[in-house]
């Protein structure tokens, strides 16, 4: 099967889940059809994009897939995603230091800052700042990433955590390994739309290379990476394979990363393929992930999470898929 023909079934399979009110992971599965580029998922992307320009801004709309629905090149699309760029900046409320506080509707996530976070919002902003020609949303692109990566370090290594509690001080979740694929594919998209002169870009580059560098060695010889990174007793994950390799693709293909990282991607682009199934399904993929609200840091609920299709995984395969594509890999063969 070509490249582009398992994108389309990947695609196809993505379709069957509703995305009426945005929710973790949309992002990626809307960055993913919208790679696909077919006409099923471009009329998907359009629908569910009209009816959220159309509504008034709610909490559940920081999940928002931002730089998908501006490749729609509606205008309509276009001034909605203006005034949720003007809402995050504004409206949302900040911590000490200027991180945002994403759900203060949700009292376990008021004062939290969540990994996740650095996918879809940093890349979302620089994309703003290209489709207007205001460079200033590229300068909350790179606020965004700095004052979230800052408080979601911690002392234990170079990975990042799950989450950061500015209210209680607590971390949970130090090396989760979608977590950190999230950061990681999220701030190789950010450095494609963020401008080549930008003075903040060379700050994020270093953080890119070091995120990166503590990643690499720590890949199973299977392709995998585990759910949690440095745990050697966690399970082997599917969608660290597809987001890894993902992100070191693209990151190759930009030249911020050298060969070693290609090698390691290939590996990965292996270990995805052995968990898609015939009807298109990326199955493998760590469930939603609630243990970083639990009230105790208890890493064992990272490694009992049940696996299965779902949106993230599903998002991450058709990334992975298409930068491969990008890339000129394989003779586009699958």
């Amino acid at each position: 099967m070509s490249s582009r023909a398992l994108l389309r079934r990947l695609a196809a399979r993505t379709r069957r889940y509703d995305f009426t009110v945005w929710f973790w992971g949309d992002a990626i599965a809307f960055d993913g059809l919208m790679e696909a580029g077919d006409a099923p998922s471009i009329r998907f992307c359009r629908r569910f994009a009209a009816r959220w320009s159309q509504q008034p801004r709610a909490w559940t709309d920081y999940l928002t897939p931002g730089a998908a629905l501006l490749r729609l090149g509606d205008p309509r699309v276009l001034d909605a995603a203006e005034r949720l760029g003007t809402w995050l900046r504004d409206d949302v409320p900040r911590g000490p230091g200027g991180a945002h506080y994403f759900r203060p509707d949700l009292p376990q996530f008021r004062t939290t800052l969540l990994v996740d976070s650095l996918y879809h919002v940093p890349a979302f902003l620089a994309h703003l700042a290209r489709a207007t020609g205001d460079e200033a949303w590229a300068d909350e692109a790179v606020t965004a990433w700095t004052n979230h990566v800052r408080l979601l370090r911690h002392r234990q290594g170079p990975l990042l955590c799950h989450n950061h509690d500015v209210g209680s001080g607590r971390w949970r979740g130090y090396g989760w390994g979608r977590g950190n694929g999230w950061a990681l594919l999220g701030l190789v998209d950010t450095l494609e739309a963020l401008p080549q002169r930008h003075p903040g870009r060379r700050g994020l580059v270093a953080d890119l290379r070091q995120l990166a560098g503590a990643i690499l060695p720590l890949q199973d010889p299977s392709g995998f990476w585990r759910t949690l990174l440095h745990d050697r007793e966690a399970y082997l994950e599917s969608s660290t394979a597809a987001f890894f390799g993902a992100a070191f693709t693209k990151a190759v293909r930009m030249k911020l990363l050298g060969p070693a990282y290609a090698r390691s991607a290939e590996k990965a682009w292996y270990a995805t393929l052995s968990r898609i199934d015939r009807d298109g399904g990326f199955f493998g993929v760590s469930g939603v992930t609630w243990a970083a609200a639990a009230g105790t840091e208890e890493l064992a609920l990272y490694k009992a999470m049940p696996t299965e299709v779902n949106v993230w995984g599903q998002g991450s395969a058709m990334r992975f898929v298409a930068e491969r594509i990008q890339s000129g890999l394989g003779g586009d063969r699958a």
